[in-house]
């Protein structure tokens, strides 16, 4: 099957588009011609090499964990799905492999793609929309009238964190440049800076929740920021998170990092959100596979609004 794969770790460039072998479902596996995915952090950092020590791939290793698509062959032992059903998910093999024609992942990681959405609407929300979820219903544990502060609230994690945090009941800061005021007009946060102009460091405002989504405040920065009992959330690596729990120990503030897990009633939960109108999907841009290493090169320069689809004939 075509895919886009790399047979090295490396820059954008390390790409090429290749036959691979198609993937074989397991029992309780569904497999799905894949239709669209996106890019997300993980994905450029993996083709980096960033966890080569701790995550051992073969190569060629094909990337990319968001797929919307629709069911060909399911495993003996699944229930749900059914050959033609249009389905999305956060595949659940150690490096995706959503750069594909074809895609297999547990019948557990997936959804059945809400009625409104395109395939490539579809390719845009699980793996960022999820994170924000757990992020802060999890470890947030957002409640009425709580004050959250969401920093990085134009990127793809970020644009689902500023909405779920509303509709969770919480009181919403966003910071995000004044590039994107149109895309705050649309996601409605109760208030937003313009971090080009003011650091929410030096406000006098304090609030309970800070998710830090682009990772350049730190908990200590953080800190004073923080109300009483406050949350710092992070995507942090483990010892890094680690020690900011170390430095948060006497502070009578909290640090708190998370790491997305594939769940299909977390990505029913956001399908309903999209179906009743509350939940909106902002693509930047749309790319064809072939055009990969363009579209991880936007990625990781850090101005992408929303999210980045990579579209699989």
């Amino acid at each position: 099957m075509k895919a886009a794969a790399i047979k090295k770790y490396g820059g954008p460039e390390v790409f090429e588009i290749t036959e691979v072998e198609k993937p074989v479902p397991k029992k309780n596996e569904v497999l799905i011609r894949v239709y669209a995915s996106s890019v997300n952090p993980v994905d450029y950092k993996l083709r980096k090499g960033n966890w080569r020590f701790l995550l051992r791939g073969r190569f060629p290793l094909v990337l990319g964990y968001d797929a919307a698509g629709e069911v060909v062959k399911t495993g003996d032992n699944v229930k749900k799905f059914k050959p033609g059903d249009r389905v999305y998910c956060r595949l659940g093999r150690m490096f995706g492999g959503a750069y594909a024609v074809y895609a297999a992942s547990a019948e557990n990681t997936f959804s059945v793609i809400p009625g409104k959405l395109n395939y490539n609407e579809a390719a845009a929300l699980p793996l960022a929309g999820v994170s924000a979820l757990q992020a802060l219903r999890d470890k947030g544990q957002i409640s009425k009238e709580k004050k959250i502060l969401i920093n990085g609230a134009s990127g793809g994690v970020g644009h689902y964190a500023v909405q779920l945090a509303r509709i969770l009941g919480g009181e919403v800061t966003a910071v995000a440049s004044a590039r994107h005021e149109a895309m705050m007009s649309e996601l409605k946060p109760d208030d937003w800076i313009d971090y080009t102009k003011v650091d929410f460091l030096n406000l006098n405002e304090k609030y309970d929740i800070i998710f830090d989504v682009i990772g350049n405040k730190s908990f200590l920065q953080c800190k004073n920021t923080l109300n009483p009992g406050g949350i710092y959330i992070t995507s942090l690596p483990r010892p890094k998170i680690l020690y900011h729990k170390l430095l948060a120990l006497f502070s009578g503030k909290k640090v708190k990092g998370f790491l997305m897990k594939s769940r299909a009633s977390d990505l029913d939960y956001l399908s309903g959100l999209v179906e009743a109108g509350e939940l909106k999907i902002w693509i930047d841009k749309t790319y064809p596979l072939e055009k990969i290493s363009e579209a991880h090169k936007h990625s990781e320069s850090g101005r992408a609004e929303g999210k980045i689809v990579i579209e699989i004939e």
